[in-house]
């Protein structure tokens, strides 16, 4: 009994000391329970290499982080989003958003400016210029943290083209005109009407038009060159029902010679075992009268209701810092936001020589939004449709443009 009894008081002094394995356990899940939490709704979250990145970072900040999947859509990710936000929500206290959201949520009271805690000065010259004051800055403010750049390049398909080299428009020109055999074409795009925007803003730049401007002679140029592939059957008209799912799936069956697509399609296209030199290649940018590409990025915002602020703010000057670029690009296998992170280092993703190319020697341009993003951009990929079947003139659609604009302004 005495032994019984001595035994008691003995472990009883160990779990009053710490010194038993139950104390530790206790122990640690008390420090577990005092770190500070974060939910993030990321696009990326269902991915296994975005899992890892997020697992890197609790361990770098000690934070716990939770995700959660964004919808596929983009406008029913945009809706949800959207609506997160308006209700002042704040079970998610980051979001992963793309051009067309920022440029509609941070007129809207939804967003937490980051000047003074993330976005310094210092910090934003390490983006592009133009790009920062157009589309996650407002009045000054900046909005959002950019993590990932996607550039627009030009991709060309080796089974279909041979060796032939694409640097000039003429290049360009000879490749569309090619008899390349039975519903194979030398080029091909994405004219959904939610899509035909990138391509028509894209061929405003290589031309050196203004898409603010459709009187702009170099603007009609651009029209009439892609009325013209429609027309002349150098693409199929078909195309004005395919979003960049479709695009890709075609290119990769070799129906396209060749396709402007954003540089993020790398990963796409090595995971079909297609991205090597004899089958799909990023090309230089062909050159038409300006050497100037879109750009376009995902971002991370802040919601303005966020209960978990501080955690928050430590998680975004991590991914805006040139250790968390680095860290979710290779993770991510994907471009970096960062300019001075793609000029100075050597990542481990596909293509980064190539398109650190772009970086260095191509323009870089935001496409234009309005406040109201999804719904013009949808207007004027009806428009295009319209155009390119020839239900409407050029004038017509130029009119209908100048009003839509008029109407953002």
């Amino acid at each position: 009994m005495k032994k019984y009894v001595l035994g008691v008081f003995i472990g009883f002094l160990l779990l009053m000391s710490g010194c038993g394995d139950q104390q530790d356990g206790v122990h640690t899940e008390d420090t577990d329970s005092q770190k500070e939490k974060l939910t993030i709704m990321h696009v990326d979250a269902e991915s296994p290499r975005f899992r890892k990145f997020i697992e890197n970072a609790e361990k770098e900040l000690d934070l716990e982080i939770e995700t959660i999947a964004c919808p596929a859509d983009a406008d029913v990710r945009q809706a949800k989003i959207s609506t997160i936000l308006e209700a002042g929500d704040s079970s998610v206290d980051i979001f992963s958003v793309n051009d067309e959201m920022i440029s509609e949520f941070k007129y809207k009271d939804y967003l937490k400016p980051l000047n003074d805690t993330v976005m310094t000065k210092e910090l934003l010259s390490s983006y592009p210029e133009s790009y920062m004051q157009n589309i996650p800055m407002k009045d000054g403010e900046v909005y959002s943290v950019p993590y990932l750049m996607d550039i627009m390049v030009f991709w060309v398909n080796r089974e279909v083209t041979g060796d032939r080299e694409i640097r000039t428009q003429e290049d360009f020109v000879a490749l569309l005109k090619e008899n390349l055999g039975n519903d194979v074409y030398g080029y091909g795009g994405a004219w959904d009407q939610s899509y035909a925007y990138n391509e028509l803003s894209e061929f405003v730049n290589l031309f050196g038009g203004d898409y603010y401007d459709w009187e702009n002679k170099n603007t009609r140029e651009a029209l009439s060159f892609l009325h013209d592939l429609a027309t002349k059957g150098e693409v199929p008209v078909s195309q004005v029902v395919d979003r960049y799912e479709q695009m890709e799936q075609k290119f990769l069956d070799g129906k396209y010679g060749s396709i402007f697509m954003y540089s993020g399609a790398i990963n796409t296209f090595e995971c079909a075992g297609a991205y090597r030199m004899e089958k799909i290649q990023v090309a230089p940018l062909p050159g038409f009268r300006k050497n100037a590409t879109n750009i376009a990025t995902w971002q991370y915002v802040l919601n303005k209701a966020s209960e978990h602020e501080k955690a928050a703010i430590k998680f975004l000057k991590y991914a805006a810092s040139r250790e968390g670029n680095i860290a979710y690009a290779e993770c991510m296998k994907c471009l970096p936001a960062r300019l001075d992170v793609i000029r100075e280092e050597k990542l481990d993703i596909p293509g980064f020589q190539v398109l650190q190319d772009y970086v260095n020697h191509v323009e870089l341009k935001e496409r234009p939004f309005s406040s109201d993003p999804m719904k013009d951009i949808s207007k004027t990929g009806i428009l295009f449709q319209q155009y390119v079947m020839n239900q409407i003139s050029q004038d017509e659609f130029c009119e209908k443009m100048e009003e839509m604009q008029k109407n953002q302004r």
